[in-house]
């Protein structure tokens, strides 16, 4: 196998996970997941944001809380529905956070805590098939990425907290 191709195979099964919830915390079983090396995580607190990172990142399982900062999670899942139907995109899983009778175009809806093992049911692909594929993780790896205002208050904590 090229290195090309085994580049490209990992980025095929390491998936990226986007977050659209406003609180953060709720998910650090999936940070802690993240840092080694089992998938790319990247939060947003809006639908908006969300949406501009689709289109600059495949995007593998989205995880929609009920309430967001600028719409209903109900709504994005519509508009994720139907932009996954229009075929611009492969097929991302859907999964809508928290309590939801009435019915949903997502494809699961979920409670906290959420952990890997959820997920990986989302997307039904197994840690140990992805572990055979890409073999050992490369510590350096970038694991979550935030919205730059975000980015920015967490590395001005560190500082005050180092200072």
């Amino acid at each position: 196998m090229s290195t090309t191709n085994a580049a490209d195979t990992v980025k095929q099964i390491v998936p990226n996970v986007v977050v659209v919830d406003p609180h953060f915390e709720a998910y650090k079983p999936l940070a802690a997941s993240a840092r080694l090396g089992k998938l790319n995580l990247h939060f947003r607190s809006s639908g908006a944001d969300a949406m501009k990172l689709a289109r600059q990142v495949r995007v593998d399982a989205w995880l929609i809380a009920a309430d967001l900062d600028d719409m209903a999670g109900q709504d994005l899942v519509e508009l994720i529905g139907a932009v996954r139907q229009s075929g611009d995109r492969p097929a991302a899983k859907i999964a809508l956070i928290g309590d939801s009778s009435e019915p949903t175009d997502a494809d699961a809806v979920l409670g906290h805590p959420l952990t890997f093992q959820d997920l990986e049911a989302l997307l039904g692909l197994p840690c140990e098939e992805r572990a055979k594929v890409i073999g050992p993780v490369d510590p350096r790896r970038v694991f979550v990425t935030l919205p730059v205002g975000v980015g920015a208050a967490v590395l001005a904590i560190a500082v005050l907290m180092m200072g």
